[in-house]
C-alpha cells in the first residue's frame, strides 16, 4: 500500500513526456504551453488537497465544444488530420484531467496518452522522439502496474471496509520495504522481454519498401517556406520564411577520393527555359516551363548501375555522390552537372533521363519515403552523347525516346512549350543598356555589338552575361518580404517591375532576369533551380543540404560552351560560418542520419544484407570450428594424451574419494551438533526428525545461551525460557528487551508453527552480535 502512493506522481509525469513527445512531432510549442499549463496546475492543486473536480455538466460542454472546434478545424485547416485528432486528444487529456474522481479516469488519461504518442510517432522519425518514446514505454509500463495495484487495492479496502488509518504500521513497512523492488524488477523483467521481442521483430519482419499507408495523415511544412520547387512563378506575393529542415545528406568523392569540405555544391534538379509571361499556361501566367520533355525511362535493380556513355571532358575530373534524399514532393533527382551513370543502391527504382539538360527525375513525385542513390558526374554541362550500358543487370537499354513523352498533355500546351520565352520589350531595353550589359573599350555597348537575331553562341556572350550578373549582383538588393511591393508587382510583368521599379527580391527573381535579359539579346540560357551547399558535417563526412540551401542559377551558352552564373546580390546561401554550436548540431545531425538509415530505412534490402552477414560469419566460424577439432581429435589420438590422461584420471577418482568422504563425515559431524543443540534447547521428547528441524530453527536460541553463559549468566534448568527471560532484570533496559524480542521468536517458532527464512535467521545473528557488544562493555565475559 506504501508503493501505490507513488501512482499520481508518475501518472503526471506521463502525461508530461506523452505531450511534450507530440508537441515535438508537431513542432507546436504552443500546444504545448497550453498542456503543460493545465497538467501542472492540477498537480499543484492535487498536492497541496486543494483540488475540486470540474461538474460533469461542464466537462461535457467542453468536451463538445473541442469536438465541434476540432471538426470545424478538420476541414477549413491546411494542416493534417493527425495534427488535428492530436489537438482533440490534447483537449480530451486536460477534461479528463480536471473531472478525475475514480479509477475510470485514470484508466482513460492512460489510454489518451497512449494515444497521443502513437498520434506524435505517425508523423516523425525524429531519433530525439525516438529516445522520448523509448523512455515513454518504460515509464508507462511501470504507471499501469501502479494503476493495476491501485485498482486492487481499492477493491480489498472497500470489501474489508478498512480506512487507511488502520493498516497496520508492521504491513506498511513491509510494503515499503520489498513492494517497491518487487515492482521495479516486474517492470524492467517485463520491459527487458519487450525490448528483445521487439529488436527480433525489427530485425526479421522488416518493413516492406512500398508507401506507407499512414503517410497521408502526416504532417508536412506550410508552403509559405524556403525551400525546393520544381516550377518557378511570381503569382504569389508574400514574405517567406526561412526553412531549415534537411533534406538531402551528399557524400562526394573526387577522383575516388573523399571531399572533406571546402567546396560548393551546385547541385541540379530541374532545368526551365521559357517563360510564359502573361499568357495563360497549364499552370497560370509568368511562369518559368521547360520545353524539352524528352525523358528516357529506365526501370533500374537493386545493386545495378545504368550507364549513360557519356564521355569526359579532356581533363576532367570525377566525382561520386552517394546521396539520401527525402521527400521533396517533385520528380527532382539532385546532382552535380554532367551526369554520367546512376545506382540505385537498395531498391529499385523508377528514373528519367533528359539527355539534353542532363537531369534525372524519378516516374513519380517523392511524397513519403527517402531515396537513396549514387551518381557520377564529371561536372561539366556539356550535353553528352547518349550510348546507355548496364552494369550488374540487364545489357541492353531502352531505345532513345525521339517524340514527346507518353503523357496525357495537350496539343496547344506542347505547342506552346516549343516556342520562345515570351519577353516584354522593356527587358529587352533594359538589357542593352550599357551600364548592363557592358561597353568595349571605344565606350561602344556590348549588345549592340552582338548580331541581332543572331542564336548561335558568339564570342562576346561570356562577357554579355558577365557584365549583367555583376549588374545584379551590386544595383539590386536580396530579401524573402515583398508584402509592401505587391501593389507594384501586380498588374505588370514581375521580372519587369523587379528590373525597373522593386530592385530587389529573392534568388528566382534574380536569375529569371537575367535569363530573361540574356534571352532577349539572342543569346541560348536556361533557369536552373536545385541546391547550393557548403555545409559540411565534419563528424560524418557528408555534406548537408537544407530546404534554405534551395537556390536558383543561370545557365548560359557561350562560344566555349555552357557557363554557370549567380546574379542574386547578398544571398548568404552556402555561406555557413562553424561556430561551436554548430559542431554540436553536426553531432546531433549525425546522430539523426545515422538512426533515419539503420533504423527508420531499415526494410527488406537491409535485412537480406544483415542475413548473409551472419551466414558468413557462421559459415567462417563453422570452419574454423572444424579446423579446430580436427586438431583436438589428431591430440587425442597421440601417445602424449594417453599419458596424461592416465594420471588425471588416477587423480580425479582419488579427489572425488576424499570429497565424498568429506561430504559423508561433514554430514555426520552437523547431525551430532544439532543433537547436541536439541539437547540444550530441551527438545529430547521430541520424534528425532523433528528435533533436527527445531533444531536448525531455534539455533539463534542457542547462540544466546552461549552468549549469556560467557557473561557468567546460566539458565537454570527448572526456569522456561520466559522465566529466565523475566528473571534479567539487572541487565541493562535495551539488553533485557533485546533478550525479551528473540525470547518471544523462540516460542512462536516451537510452539506456533512459524518458520524463519534464511533473511531472518542473518538478521537474528546481527541482532545477536550488537547484543553481545552491549553486553561486552557492561558485564564481565569468561575466558
Amino acid at each position: 500500500m506504501y508503493n501505490i502512493r507513488q501512482f499520481k506522481p508518475v501518472l503526471y509525469v506521463l502525461l508530461m513526456v506523452g505531450l511534450t513527445g507530440y508537441s515535438l512531432a508537431a513542432q507546436s510549442a504552443g500546444l504545448w504551453v497550453l498542456g503543460a499549463t493545465g497538467i501542472l496546475l492540477n498537480a499543484w492543486l492535487v498536492g497541496t488537497g486543494r483540488f475540486v473536480p470540474m461538474p460533469r455538466i461542464v466537462a461535457n460542454v467542453v468536451t463538445i465544444g473541442a469536438t465541434l472546434y476540432c471538426t470545424q478545424q478538420m476541414f477549413t485547416s491546411t494542416g493534417t488530420p493527425v495534427l488535428v485528432i492530436g489537438q482533440f486528444l490534447v483537449l480530451l487529456h486536460l477534461v479528463k484531467l480536471w473531472e478525475q474522481r475514480a479509477n475510470r479516469d485514470y484508466a482513460q488519461l492512460l489510454i489518451l496518452s497512449l494515444l497521443l504518442m502513437v498520434a506524435a510517432a505517425i508523423n516523425t522519425a525524429s531519433l530525439l522522439f525516438g529516445v522520448l518514446f523509448a523512455a515513454y514505454l518504460f515509464l508507462s509500463l511501470f504507471c499501469c502496474l501502479l494503476f493495476h495495484l491501485k485498482v486492487e487495492t481499492d477493491t480489498a479496502r472497500a470489501a474489508l471496509a478498512l480506512p487507511e488509518e488502520k493498516v497496520p504500521p508492521a504491513r506498511l513497512r513491509q510494503d515499503q520495504r520489498y513492494l517497491t523492488r518487487s515492482m521495479r524488477r516486474l517492470t524492467w523483467l517485463v520491459s527487458g522481454v519487450g525490448v528483445a521481442m521487439a529488436v527480433g521483430v525489427f530485425l526479421f519482419f522488416p518493413r516492406g519498401s512500398g508507401a506507407n499507408m499512414l503517410g497521408p495523415l502526416q504532417i508536412r511544412p506550410a508552403q509559405a517556406l524556403t525551400g525546393f520547387s520544381d516550377e518557378v512563378g511570381f503569382q504569389k506575393i508574400a514574405q517567406i520564411q526561412q526553412n531549415d529542415q534537411e533534406m538531402a545528406y551528399v557524400e562526394v568523392w573526387k577522383n575516388d577520393e573523399p571531399v572533406g569540405g571546402g567546396h560548393t555544391l551546385l547541385l541540379r534538379g530541374t532545368v526551365l527555359d521559357r517563360y510564359t509571361g502573361g499568357e495563360h499556361s497549364r499552370r497560370g501566367r509568368w511562369q518559368w516551363i521547360r520545353s524539352n520533355l524528352q525523358f528516357i525511362p529506365h526501370h533500374v535493380s537493386a545493386g545495378e548501375t545504368v550507364d549513360f556513355g557519356v564521355s569526359p571532358p579532356p581533363g576532367a575530373d570525377r566525382w561520386r555522390q552517394k546521396i539520401s534524399l527525402r521527400p521533396t514532393g517533385t520528380n527532382a533527382l539532385f546532382a552535380l552537372p554532367g551526369v554520367a551513370s546512376f545506382t540505385a543502391p537498395k531498391r529499385s527504382t523508377e528514373i528519367r533521363y533528359n539527355r539534353r539538360e542532363s537531369v534525372l527525375q524519378t516516374s513519380t513525385p517523392q511524397q513519403q519515403s527517402q531515396i537513396d542513390y549514387e551518381v557520377v558526374s564529371y561536372n561539366s554541362l556539356e550535353s553528352p552523347s547518349f550510348e546507355p550500358r548496364r552494369r550488374g543487370g540487364p545489357t541492353t537499354a531502352p531505345a532513345p525516346q525521339t517524340g514527346p513523352p507518353p503523357f496525357a498533355y495537350s496539343s496547344t500546351w506542347l505547342r506552346a512549350r516549343n516556342e520562345p520565352s515570351a519577353i516584354d520589350p522593356k527587358i529587352e531595353q533594359y538589357a542593352r543598356l550599357p551600364e548592363v550589359s557592358g561597353t568595349d573599350d571605344d565606350g561602344r555597348p556590348l549588345a549592340s555589338l552582338r548580331p541581332k537575331g543572331h542564336t548561335d553562341p558568339h564570342p562576346l556572350d561570356e562577357e554579355i552575361a558577365r557584365n549583367i550578373e555583376q549588374h545584379l549582383r551590386t544595383r539590386f538588393s536580396y530579401t524573402l518580404d515583398l508584402t509592401d511591393a505587391r501593389k507594384i508587382i501586380e498588374g505588370q510583368d514581375p521580372l519587369v517591375a523587379f528590373l525597373y521599379d522593386v530592385k530587389r527580391g529573392h534568388c528566382e527573381y534574380f536569375a529569371g532576369a537575367m535569363t530573361l535579359m540574356c534571352q532577349s539579346l539572342g543569346m541560348q540560357a536556361r533557369l536552373v533551380t536545385g541546391f547550393k551547399c557548403d555545409e559540411f558535417n565534419e563528424v560524418g563526412g557528408y555534406y548537408l543540404v537544407r530546404q534554405s540551401h534551395a537556390h536558383a542559377w543561370v545557365e548560359v551558352r557561350t562560344a566555349t560552351g555552357w557557363k554557370t552564373f549567380d546574379p542574386t546580390s547578398g544571398n548568404d546561401v552556402g555561406r555557413t560560418q562553424m561556430t561551436m554550436w554548430r559542431r554540436v548540431k553536426h553531432l546531433l545531425n549525425y546522430l539523426e542520419f545515422t538512426y533515419a538509415n539503420n533504423v527508420i530505412a531499415y526494410d527488406n534490402a537491409n535485412q537480406e544484407s544483415l542475413m548473409a552477414s551472419m551466414e558468413t560469419g557462421m559459415t567462417n566460424t563453422v570452419y574454423q570450428g572444424a579446423g579446430w577439432l580436427a586438431g583436438v581429435r589428431q591430440w587425442l589420438d597421440s601417445d602424449k594424451f594417453d599419458y596424461i590422461t592416465s594420471h588425471v584420471v588416477f587423480f580425479m577418482m582419488g579427489l572425488i574419494l576424499l570429497t565424498l568422504a568429506g561430504f559423508v563425515g561433514w554430514f555426520l559431524w552437523e547431525k551430532w551438533m544439532l543433537r547436541r543443540r536439541a539437547a540444550r534447547i530441551g527438545l529430547e521428547s521430541l520424534p528425532r526428525d523433528e528435533q533436527l528441524r527445531l533444531a536448525r530453527q531455534l539455533g539463534f536460541y542457542d547462540d544466546l545461551l552461549q552468549l549469556l553463559a560467557r557473561h557468567q549468566i546460566s539458565r537454570p534448568r527448572h526456569l522456561t525460557p520466559q522465566e529466565f527471560s523475566r528473571s534479567l532484570t539487572f541487565l541493562p533496559a535495551s539488553a533485557f528487551r533485546t533478550v525479551q524480542r528473540l525470547t518471544d521468536v523462540f516460542y512462536r517458532v516451537r510452539y506456533g508453527d512459524a518458520e524463519l527464512s534464511p533473511g531472518s535467521r542473518r538478521r537474528l545473528g546481527s541482532i545477536l552480535g550488537r547484543l553481545g557488544a552491549e553486553l561486552s562493555r557492561v558485564l564481565p565475559a569468561r575466558g
